[in-house]
């Protein structure tokens, strides 16, 4: 796994993400998993989809952001098979 994109991944979710509940010990996890299970998945642009897919404003839309990322990954990757 390439510790330069899981760190961008992170950088972006910190400064880039409006109001995202960034924890540097729940979000580097979250993160690395995401990375791991999805090598295949352009991580970053999924999560930039979902920002923008929510108006710049996803967690003000949805309760649980990270399991809502999550899935949104989840069924971008099983879109491109």
């Amino acid at each position: 796994m390439s510790q330069h994109l899981s760190d961008t991944i992170l950088r972006y979710l910190q400064n880039r993400m409006p109001d995202y509940p960034f924890d540097m010990t729940v979000d580097v996890a979250f993160v690395d998993e995401l990375v791991e299970d999805f090598p295949n998945a352009d991580i970053l642009e999924e999560i930039k989809a979902f920002r923008w897919y929510h108006d710049n404003s996803p967690v003000s839309r949805v309760r649980c952001i990270r399991n809502a990322i999550r899935r949104w990954v989840v069924n971008g990757a099983k879109n491109r098979f």
